[in-house]
């Protein structure tokens, strides 16, 4: 069975689909961050140090990296369906045992699978979610899909919070169980059941390298901050270079690497893979520095942060309306170009909140006004990369992208909490400041900024059959 079972064509309703997909993508984005207000509960249970547990929240992150490339070949052979809800059942699963985890050995091993789950989960749904939407209403079935997505990095903290003031920490993991038995059921009826064939093989060695440089590229950041030593900074340089070259060297034995970096040569998924890593590295790390600049460097409390990063996950859900329309206006060039800047301009603004005068009603319009055109961005981005491959590397595509994002979430949350660190150390102080934490929303604004040049390289009429832009132009 191949992939021409197309649910959801031009004139199906592609929305129960894209939602699906959408709220597996939150209830991954959401388990990576809504652990961090309740570390120290159990570190106090668990009789640990807190910094101790910092591996929790990176075992998942590498978790939900490296297992990523496995998702196309399991669905290849055995099915969309039964893959994606095989890894909603795993989470599930996980979920249970973390909250039933009486160590920090156990937990950390149970958020191992946990994250193991949720990478075979997004890149499944979204492949099945492309090849079954017809190209003209693939903007809006993506916008559909990443909009839940958005909201769950926001409300991951937050709700963290609450439940571990309000209940316990084990309350943290028990949520996932009904939203994933849902989720399961809804699966058993909407997921199609597509074999899809891939164009890569599954090779250990290449397999296991690249775990281990992923694990070393995620991992050593954050080592290196804590050893306090300049030395580490260059012994983690030359290892990440040598693992790279290794990497790269058992590739081009390969006639069909699990990697496809051959499809970079399409300029429309090149813009869209450097573009959307690019702007992730900043807006992913949004909301884990804007809280700690808003409580450490401003004084506000935890209920004020996470308001305000509810608000302005909230302004998403009105720009996938509008995506659409705006792209056919202008076209995929135009508004990544225009709306690039505006992202930009967005990350600055939180650097300006530093300079005294900024009330918190303010900073979160100033939020709402940025998550609003983060999201057309980041709407757009998800669709262009798709915009001229052929079916048989539509798979491909989603383990790279997928990959590449993670990776760039990852990489800017490290980065920013090494920048903070850094800037305080240099002016000698033993606690950040708020100018600390701006030094760092600069430095990912110049980062979302590179994307520009990739935008610029695509032609006038880049995705015309998604947006309809090229077509009422002819």
């Amino acid at each position: 069975m191949h992939a021409r079972h197309t649910q959801a064509a031009d004139g199906g309703d592609f929305r129960p689909l894209a939602l699906l997909v959408g709220s597996a993508m939150f209830m991954e984005q959401l388990d990576a961050t809504v652990i961090s207000p309740v570390i120290p509960d159990i570190a106090l249970q668990f009789g640990v140090d807190p910094l101790s547990l910092n591996l929790t929240m990176t075992i998942y992150l590498l978790c939900s990296l490296i297992f990523i490339p496995l998702s196309g070949l399991l669905a290849a052979r055995w099915g969309s369906r039964t893959t994606f809800c095989c890894s909603i059942s795993l989470f599930v699963v996980s979920s249970a045992l973390c909250a039933m985890a009486t160590g920090p050995v156990a937990l950390s091993a149970y958020r191992a699978l946990q994250g193991a789950a949720a990478a075979l989960m997004v890149p499944v749904g979204r492949n099945v979610l492309i090849h079954a939407t017809g190209k003209g209403k693939l903007v809006q079935a993506l916008a559909w899909m990443v909009t839940p997505a958005m909201l769950g990095p926001m409300l991951g903290p937050p709700l963290g919070g609450l439940l571990g003031t309000y209940l316990s920490w084990h309350w943290v993991f028990w949520v996932n169980v009904p939203v994933g038995i849902m989720g399961l059921l809804a699966a058993r009826r909407i997921m199609p059941e597509l074999r899809t064939p891939v164009a890569s093989v599954f090779d250990l060695r290449e397999w296991l390298l690249l775990s281990v440089l992923l694990a070393w590229a995620v991992m050593g950041i954050d080592y290196v901050r804590q050893a306090d030593a300049p030395g580490w900074a260059i012994a983690y340089a030359l290892v990440l270079a040598a693992l790279l070259a290794a990497c790269r060297g058992y590739r081009r034995r390969l006639a069909r690497p699990m990697l496809d970096f051959s499809l970079l040569r399409v300029p429309s998924f090149a813009a869209g893979f450097w573009g959307g890593s690019l702007v992730r590295v900043g807006y992913g790390a949004l909301p884990f520095l804007l809280p700690l600049m808003l409580q450490l460097g401003l004084g506000y409390s935890a209920v004020h942060s996470g308001l305000v990063l509810l608000i302005g996950g909230t302004t998403a859900m009105f720009a996938k309306t509008l995506t659409a329309g705006l792209l056919a206006r202008w076209g995929f060039r135009h508004i990544l170009i225009g709306n690039g800047w505006i992202c930009t301009a967005g990350l600055a603004a939180c650097a300006s909140f530093a300079v005294p005068g900024w009330g918190l009603a303010a900073i979160a319009a100033t939020m709402a006004v940025s998550g609003f055109f983060r999201a057309i961005q980041f709407n757009a981005l998800s669709a262009i990369a798709y915009a001229d491959l052929p079916p048989e590397k539509v798979a491909s595509a989603t383990t790279l992208n997928t990959m590449a994002w993670q990776l760039a979430v990852a990489l800017g949350i490290a980065a920013s909490a090494l920048v903070v660190e850094w800037t305080a150390a240099l002016y000698g102080r033993q606690a950040p400041l708020a100018q600390d934490y701006a030094v760092a929303f600069i430095l990912l604004a110049l980062v979302c900024l590179a994307g520009w040049p990739c935008y610029r390289a695509l032609p006038e009429h880049a995705g015309a059959e998604l947006s309809g832009h090229g077509r009422k132009a002819t």
